[in-house]
């Protein structure tokens, strides 16, 4: 797995740990919030079409043990 994929994980896993530990937080919440961020991350670099395409594969291919990094090789 690459490294950009270990370093997502430990930080959502944080987050996520901190949601379920704050008694004014919600995972759910914590959930939107994290994706809410990342979407407006890739905004900057894809335009809404290239993100929703981008989107229906990872979705498409969520049972794949990993995700296939591309690095535009």
């Amino acid at each position: 797995m690459a490294g950009e994929f270990r370093i997502a994980q430990h930080h959502i896993g944080e987050a996520r740990e901190t949601a379920k530990a704050e008694n004014s937080m919600s995972e759910e919440v914590m959930g939107r919030a994290l994706l809410t961020e990342v979407l407006a991350v890739l905004s900057q670099q894809h335009t809404p079409s290239n993100l929703k395409e981008m989107i229906d594969y990872q979705l498409e291919n969520l049972s794949s043990d990993e995700f296939v990094v591309t690095r535009g090789c």
